[in-house]
């Protein structure tokens, strides 16, 4: 594969972040209950829920690793802090021939989210997108690559451990700063492949995202984000296993 196509090929891997979903109307407000109706998608406990701090995943193409995703938890005196990286290195023929690092930090209160940190270093070009919230209008003021402006006090950013944000219809993507629409389908259970070497399964609803970007995404029974999936630009399936789904308690929240 041409170093090009392999280096587009990472983008859109890194680009699967934007999924979307957030700011519900009136007709969808039950969506996250109707889909998920054993879960708590409203204020949930992360660190109970995920059973730990840690929620890691490989990020496969077309059945090989090319990277890692990582969500921690983190309980403090401000509130509910929740870090989201990936990391990506690629090499070709014995050198580097693509890298990206991405690192989320948010703040959650009151299950809204307060306070936003993003960098990115895509092979080189760094950016970065910075969101707070306005304790005047309520709003959440977001600074970004285009510019300042406010998103509504109960969007979601497209991290994915929060099973509410299925109750949504449009979402904060954590990589431009900008409110992206998006429309939800249940398509219902299945077993889907989790673990180190892959040899377990667990059951997971199937959701699908369509709008700007199409991605696929599966919650367990508990509401716990146990997969990812979507088409590189090349047309190869990009998949995110979940390594940590098997080695945490099971039982209920």
């Amino acid at each position: 594969m041409p170093v090009s196509a392999l280096m587009a090929l990472l983008l859109a891997v890194c680009l699967t972040d934007i999924a979307h979903a957030a700011s519900p109307s009136s007709k969808d407000k039950d969506t996250a209950a109707a889909i998920l109706p054993d879960a708590n998608c409203s204020n949930p406990d992360p660190i109970k829920l995920y059973g730990g701090a840690d929620w890691t995943f490989q990020i496969r193409r077309e059945g090989s690793p090319v990277g890692t995703h990582h969500v921690s938890f983190h309980q403090g005196r401000d509130g509910l802090q929740v870090i989201s990286e990936s990391d990506i290195r690629v090499s070709f023929l014995g050198f580097s021939a693509y890298q990206f690092v991405y690192r989320s930090e948010a703040l959650w209160q009151k299950d809204e989210l307060t306070k936003l940190a993003v960098t990115v270093d895509d092979d080189g070009d760094k950016t970065a997108i910075s969101a707070q919230k306005d304790t005047t209008t309520g709003k959440l003021v977001v600074k970004g690559p285009n510019g300042t402006h406010p998103l509504p006090e109960d969007i979601f950013p497209t991290n994915h451990w929060h099973c509410g944000i299925l109750s949504h219809s449009t979402v904060l993507n954590t990589l431009t700063g900008n409110e992206n629409d998006v429309k939800i389908t249940n398509l219902g259970t299945e077993k889907i492949v989790a673990g180190n070497g892959g040899a377990a399964t667990i059951t997971a609803t199937h959701i699908r995202y369509e709008g700007e970007l199409n991605t696929d995404a599966w919650y367990d029974a508990r509401g716990r984000w146990v997969g990812l999936s979507f088409k590189a630009r090349d047309g190869s399936k990009i998949i995110y296993r979940c390594l940590t789904c098997t080695k945490t308690d099971r039982s209920p929240q």
